[in-house]
């Protein structure tokens, strides 16, 4: 089992060019992120059914594969995506956390747990996940701040 977790500093005070972002765009950009992956990751894209404001299944479609998770929301705090409970031949989940430790400090934090891809004896291929994941959280946050700066795409707007 691959289990790891990092975080992103979203608003720098000693870091005046970077925009900041208030709680509630950071929340809207990263259910944006969830529901319309293909605005950050070209090569996926999503069908969902069964929205409410508690959570929806999202149908990942990546090539020729797809996969079916559930998405928990959890208002303004935390994004829960998991393949558990549904006929995968992958187990997958992961916890999208906003932390704000100091009023206008806000993180990020990502947890992941999915099933390995290591075989014994071959190639480390957990550790190339876990730099995958990180490097697209990071871009992830680095077009969160250009939205918050000229709005989500198709929108004239942050919050559509």
């Amino acid at each position: 089992m691959l289990e790891f977790q990092h975080i992103i500093q979203i608003n720098t005070p000693d870091e005046p060019v970077i925009p900041r972002l208030h709680r509630e765009q950071l929340w809207e950009g990263l259910v944006f992120r969830t529901k319309y992956p293909g605005h950050f990751n070209a090569t996926l894209s999503a069908r969902l059914e069964n929205v409410t404001h508690a959570g929806f299944v999202r149908y990942l479609r990546f090539g020729s594969g797809e996969l079916r998770d559930e998405v928990m929301l959890t208002e303004g705090q935390e994004i829960r995506t998991s393949t558990a409970g549904s006929a995968q031949q992958m187990f997958a989940e992961s916890i999208t956390r906003i932390e704000e430790p100091l009023p206008g400090h806000l993180f990020v934090r990502f947890m992941y747990r999915r099933d390995s891809g290591n075989e014994p004896g071959g190639l480390d291929v957990d550790e190339y996940l876990k730099a995958a994941y990180v490097q697209n959280d990071r871009d992830a946050i680095a077009l969160l701040r250009q939205f918050a700066v000229h709005g989500l795409p198709g929108t004239g707007s942050w919050i559509q």
